[in-house]
């Protein structure tokens, strides 16, 4: 028995699919394992259980998978993100989660702000544009929202938004980007969940005492 037209679609789009998020997987897997975005596909390809010219089937190219990969692991962020500034919340408690949310998902996907870095070189690319629009411009917006309303409600002093998303972004990061500085300090491989928690609520509470009025 062959199945009708629109079975065989959707069995097509499931694998496909899946097959996409295989790849994603494995990717995002041997980059947190190994520190590094330099994984070639062939490697990508070998830990997901399939030939290399399957990634260029679904990506196109290296590049490709990376912006796919990327562009999954902020949408989570951005959605998140969202459901917070709907919140009944005043701004210093919004603030204190959303720091407190971009280094879980850091700690999630430590390879994370080495992708972005590298989309992010060339101001003209289309990536760079697609990065910018679905995650950076939204991530900005939110935090300048959150920033004045914090300042009309005399929670904060007056400060320029810029800088405090200068600020937010470097402490969220650095401690993601150096193997060698979080092992000679801290004596650890990689961000661990207890390490993560601990130092959300540090920057969280640091950055909230560097603005409040």
């Amino acid at each position: 028995m062959t199945g009708t037209p629109e079975n065989i679609e959707l069995v097509d789009a499931v694998t496909e699919r899946s097959g996409r998020e295989m790849l994603l997987e494995a990717a995002g897997e041997l980059m947190s394992e190994v520190g590094s975005i330099d994984v070639s596909l062939h490697q990508i390809a070998k830990r997901a259980g399939v030939t290399a010219p399957l990634v260029k089937y679904h990506f196109g190219s290296k590049d490709g998978l990376l912006l796919a990969l990327a562009q999954r692991d902020t949408a989570q962020s951005i959605k998140q993100l969202t459901e917070l500034m709907a919140m009944n919340l005043d701004p210093a408690a919004k603030l204190r989660i959303h720091i407190q949310g971009i280094i879980r998902t850091y700690s999630r996907f430590p390879y994370l702000n080495r992708l972005l870095e590298h989309f992010l070189d060339d101001p003209e690319a289309e990536a760079t544009r697609q990065i910018w629009s679905s995650f950076l411009m939204p991530l900005i917006e939110a935090q300048k929202q959150i920033v004045t309303a914090g300042i009309a409600a005399g929670q904060f002093r007056q400060v320029d938004y810029k800088y405090v998303y200068f600020l937010i972004n470097g402490a969220c990061q650095y401690i993601f980007s150096t193997r060698i500085t979080l092992r000679e300090m801290i004596g650890e491989k990689k961000v661990g969940q207890e390490l993560a928690r601990e130092y959300a609520a540090f920057a969280a509470e640091t950055v909230l005492r560097g603005i409040a009025k």
